[in-house]
């Protein structure tokens, strides 16, 4: 009677036998998430046994359909991130849940972080019934989907320069059914939050995937005069990860005259091994 063969319970496992023991020095075994799609990192060392590997991601977490490799770093003003098929169906447009909300992405095409779930539940929490929400840098709508599911707000006003980041938005708002919690709106920040929508907002969250330092007054502006809440992430040196960030809030809110308060600062994921991003909650209001 033949055995039947034991299943790998990692990547590891899997690669037994087709990896070299050099070869196996320079896997990154870690790896995100996206619904059906995993994208993982591919070391030039390890291209001719992509493909090997992506078999092997499917071969452990039969939840994934395609794997696709990381191709390049983020560019442009849409901060987009290339990515390759590398295993499985040629399909690079995941779907994707979380918190109870389902979400169209298409990798290589939009900015996406599974990696902020964590943070999205955690404002979601934080926001109080009939509040009116800034959800800036919107992409395909995560945080403002999650808020919509997840609390009292009143309405959100997703704000997103990607025109097809923001055609995947008003799907995904049609796919949840929540038209009447979430406007999308294709625009620059910078220009948008001081004008159109100044005064406007109890809350608004800031998790732009470079320098949102540059969009801090405009934010500013778009708070209530009589006060709001302001979630700022940033990019940090890991050995000083506040102290650039708490600088950059008390010299805007000095030029605008506005009083702040911090109300909690945490360190939210490593980025590389000199940086990290953090979020900064505070409360801004007149002086």
């Amino acid at each position: 009677m033949s055995r039947e063969k034991k299943k790998p319970r990692n990547l590891r496992e899997a690669l037994k036998g087709k990896l070299s023991k050099r070869e196996f020095g320079y896997l990154v075994k870690s790896f995100d998430s996206v619904g059906n799609i995993a994208v993982i990192e591919i070391p030039p060392e390890l291209e001719k046994k992509e493909k090997i590997i992506g078999e092997a991601l499917i071969e452990i977490n039969p939840r994934f359909e395609t794997v696709c490799k990381i191709a390049g770093a983020h560019k442009g003003a849409f901060r987009v991130q290339p990515v390759k098929v590398i295993a499985g169906k040629r399909n690079k447009t995941a779907l994707y849940i979380e918190s109870g909300c389902r979400m169209k992405v298409d990798l290589g095409k939009v900015f996406f972080s599974p990696r902020l779930s964590h943070e999205r539940e955690r404002i979601g929490k934080l926001i109080k019934k009939g509040e009116v929400v800034g959800a800036f840098f919107a992409g395909v709508g995560p945080f403002p989907l999650v808020f919509a599911k997840n609390s009292p707000m009143k309405k959100a006003v997703a704000i997103e320069l990607n025109p097809h980041a923001v055609k995947l938005m008003r799907e995904n708002i049609v796919l949840n059914k929540v038209q009447e919690k979430i406007e999308p709106v294709l625009g620059d920040v910078n220009k948008l939050a001081s004008t159109t929508f100044k005064g406007k907002f109890d809350r608004a969250v800031m998790p732009l995937p470079k320098d949102a330092g540059g969009f801090l007054e405009a934010t500013m502006l778009s708070i209530k005069p009589s006060g709001g809440i302001i979630h700022f992430y940033q990019f940090s040196p890991i050995d000083d990860p506040f102290t650039g960030p708490l600088k950059k809030i008390r010299e805007t809110a000095a030029k605008l005259g506005l009083k702040t308060r911090v109300l909690r600062k945490k360190m939210v994921r490593s980025f590389s091994a000199q940086t990290i991003q953090v979020v900064l909650d505070f409360k801004v209001k007149r002086a």
